[in-house]
């Protein structure tokens, strides 16, 4: 089974965050108390005689809705090459899951144990119901790399949260990518609902930006079920290009409709590859923005490549949710760079390691290299976005859809800030 949630929503409402969801599959449980048992601990710790420190990973899993087994198992494969490299600062690293289940209640208890047993912070947090923010900020304790869907959109703007995926900016990017792979009249598929203004405001952006205006914008109620006459405006227009700001479903259907007619775009983790498959080469002309290189990328980013090593190191353990089937360029990526830059920083904290410091060195941190999968970060400097103040990284690459080999192709190196975009765009 695969679920979905929301990849950013701009501090609108929570429906803009459903507008780009991320992919999930489902997994593994765990105990009704609403948490999962440790990994990760101080095995192969590679000589660390520090106390052990505690990392969190706040995500569901083994319920009815969405789920991400993919991102525990990403970040127990990361630990457990932290701790092979000595750990952080010399402290080895125990890393705790807590199942927050889909459902506001655990994740704020997941947000209070993590506080409870004292974790130098929380990485790769998925929850959409909000509230685990404002726990962990009174407590001074970072999350870092959290997938910023929570609907009260804290993610997005505490203090405490850094945030590396910027697929919130999909739209203003998906012009580009479009005339990159051949549209030369692009228009857009929205929902007629407030909470798509502000993502629909950033595509015309994107089209202004690179000399494609976008027409028609063509708005649709949320209940929409028949879209041949989105298809048959689309066309009738002239447009070989459409940005798509609808749900998943929505988007299968006038990817199917459109078939060769049309070239659309997407946020990377919004489809599901599953189905993308049943649609056959109709959805060859389906574009995406993803926030991170394919994992079929690996000779091209040794940090790509030392990462699915590390996952080959976890699902040899026994972990299945390490397995290739389930890993996504997106949320597992963005799990395990997450650990990654607790270590990096972690590592130039002087004095005690606790929450606190690496909260401080984190919000002293600039050009912090994580192997070209990201650029460098400046986690000092908030984004000048109010209520997006928190995203550390707006650049993004392109990828197709191939239904030949049923997955994703890297459309080159080639990256774009979608930040910078918007800023031409009101230039």
């Amino acid at each position: 089974m695969r679920g979905r949630s929301g990849l950013g929503r701009l501090a609108v409402t929570a429906v803009a965050a459903v507008l780009a969801a991320t992919l999930a599959a489902c997994g593994g449980g765990s105990g009704s108390d609403g948490s999962a048992g440790s990994s990760g601990s101080t095995s192969g710790s590679g000589g660390a005689k520090g106390s052990p420190v505690k990392l969190m990973i706040i995500a569901p899993t083994g319920t009815a809705g969405t789920n991400y087994p993919d991102m525990v198992a990403a970040t127990k494969a990361a630990v457990r090459g932290v701790n092979a490299r000595g750990g952080i600062g010399g402290h080895p690293v125990v890393l705790e899951h807590c199942n927050e289940r889909n459902d506001a209640a655990t994740a704020k208890k997941c947000a209070e144990r993590a506080v409870d047993e004292h974790v130098l912070a929380v990485v790769g947090e998925i929850s959409g119901s909000g509230g685990i923010m404002p726990i962990l900020a009174k407590a001074g304790i970072p999350s870092i790399g959290s997938a910023g869907v929570s609907a009260d959109g804290s993610e997005l703007s505490s203090p405490i949260s850094f945030v590396i995926s910027p697929l919130t900016f999909y739209p203003a990017v998906c012009p580009s990518l479009l005339a990159k792979a051949g549209a030369t009249h692009i228009g857009l598929v929205g929902y007629d609902l407030s909470a798509s203004d502000r993502l629909i405001t950033m595509a015309v952006g994107g089209g202004k930006a690179v000399g494609h205006p976008i027409d028609p914008k063509i708005r649709i109620p949320i209940t929409t079920s028949d879209f041949a006459p989105t298809i048959t405006q689309l066309s009738r227009s002239g447009a070989d290009g459409a940005v798509l700001v609808v749900f998943d479903q929505a988007a299968y259907a006038v990817i199917a409709k459109s078939g060769q007619q049309v070239r659309t775009c997407h946020a990377a983790g919004t489809l599901s590859p599953t189905f993308l498959a049943t649609l056959g080469s109709a959805a060859d002309r389906l574009v995406v923005a993803t926030a991170f290189p394919e994992l079929s990328q690996t000779s091209q980013y040794p940090e790509v490549a030392r990462m699915v090593r590390e996952l080959d190191a976890e699902q040899a353990t026994g972990d299945a949710d390490a397995a290739p089937a389930l890993r996504s360029s997106t949320s597992t990526t963005g799990a395990w760079l997450s650990v990654q830059i607790a270590e990096k920083v972690g590592n130039q904290v002087s004095g005690d390691l606790t929450a606190a410091s690496l909260l401080a060195q984190l919000n002293r941190t600039r050009n912090l290299d994580l192997g070209g999968i990201i650029p460098p970060l400046d986690l000092t400097t908030p984004t000048p976005i109010p209520g997006a103040e928190r995203i550390f990284n707006s650049t993004l690459r392109g990828a197709r859809w191939d239904s030949a080999s049923k997955s994703f192709v890297s459309l080159g190196n080639e990256t774009y800030n979608g930040l910078d975009i918007l800023r031409r765009a009101a230039g």
